[in-house]
C-alpha cells in the first residue's frame, strides 16, 4: 500500500510540472496591435496617424504592416472622409514582450479635406507582424 502511495504521489506531482510547464511554452507568442492616439489634418491630402505599436505577447517580434480603416467626421457630424484597408509598410520595428513602441504615418488620399476645426475620427486596425525581421 505505501508503494502505490508513493507512486500515486509522484504521478500528481510529475503531472503538475507538465501542466505548468507544457502550457506555457506552447501559448508563448507575440499579440502586436497599433492603436491610434491622435489623427491630425495639416494640409489637404494628407492626414497623419499618431500612435504605439503594443505586444501584449509573450515574446518580441517583428512588424511588417498595419491596416487602417479611418473615418474622419466634422464637429457638425457630417463625414468629410472615410477610407478602409489603408495599408501602410513598416521596416521590421522590434517590439519586445510586453512594451510598446510609438510610430507615427502618414496617409495620403487627395480626398482627404484640408481642415482646422474640430473633428472626431473613428479607426480600427489590423497589424500583421513576423517573429524574424527582414
Amino acid at each position: 500500500m505505501k508503494s502505490f502511495a508513493s507512486k500515486l504521489f509522484a504521478f500528481f506531482v510529475f503531472a503538475l510540472l507538465c501542466a505548468a510547464a507544457f502550457p506555457t511554452a506552447a501559448l508563448a507568442r507575440p499579440v502586436i496591435k497599433f492603436s491610434v492616439e491622435h489623427v491630425h489634418l495639416h494640409e489637404a491630402g494628407e492626414a497623419e496617424i499618431v500612435g504605439y505599436f503594443e505586444n501584449s505577447g509573450d515574446q518580441g517580434a517583428y512588424v511588417k504592416w498595419t491596416e487602417l480603416d479611418l473615418t474622419l467626421t466634422a464637429d457638425n457630424g457630417q463625414e468629410m472622409w472615410s477610407d478602409a484597408g489603408i495599408r501602410h509598410y513598416v521596416d521590421d520595428i522590434y517590439v519586445p514582450a510586453g512594451e510598446y513602441i510609438a510610430y507615427t504615418y502618414y496617409v495620403q488620399n487627395p480626398d482627404i479635406p484640408e481642415y482646422h476645426g474640430k473633428f472626431r475620427w473613428r479607426t480600427h486596425t489590423n497589424t500583421h507582424w513576423e517573429k524574424a525581421a527582414g
